[in-house]
């Protein structure tokens, strides 16, 4: 059981990881104006780290999703709900998106770094990177959301 449970909790660490640092990007980015130079250090410092970040978490998600979707059907006695099935298949897709999300976000943050030279090539590019992570963490507080109601299911 200690195991399911870890398990369990990896996977909803690495959601709450990838939908908080791309939402605190968000955040932090809204507060300052993108035209600042503490902007662009900020957008420039913070957001290859957050890529990274991001992709740990998403590379440990569908692993430890399978690995839940395991237990819970060693526990079972039957098969699952059809509700269980349909929001299962709803958070993967919102993975699906959220994962071309970010591939988008890395190149958008390539882009704003080719950018950085130039203050109005960075804006534009600066706010495609900003959009993306926005999205992002939308698509995961659905996801988190739909992962509440399925372990009530």
């Amino acid at each position: 059981m200690a195991l399911r449970e870890a398990v369990l909790w990896l996977h909803v660490l690495c959601g709450v990881t990838w939908v908080g640092t791309s939402a605190a990007f968000v955040l932090a980015a809204s507060s300052m104006a993108v035209e600042t130079e503490e902007w662009k250090e900020f957008a420039l410092r913070a957001a290859p780290r957050i890529n990274l970040i991001n992709f740990v978490a998403a590379a440990i998600i569908p692993l430890s999703g399978i690995g839940n979707l395991f237990g819970a059907a060693m526990t079972r006695k039957g098969p699952f709900p059809p509700a269980f099935v349909g929001i299962l298949s709803l958070k993967v897709a919102i993975y699906f998106v959220m994962a071309i999300l970010l591939s988008a976000a890395v190149g958008a943050e390539r882009r704003m770094r080719e950018a950085a030279i130039s203050a109005e090539r960075l804006k534009p590019a600066a706010q495609r990177l900003t959009r993306l992570y926005g999205a992002i963490a939308g698509c995961g507080v659905v996801a988190l959301g739909l992962g509440l109601w399925l372990a009530g299911t």
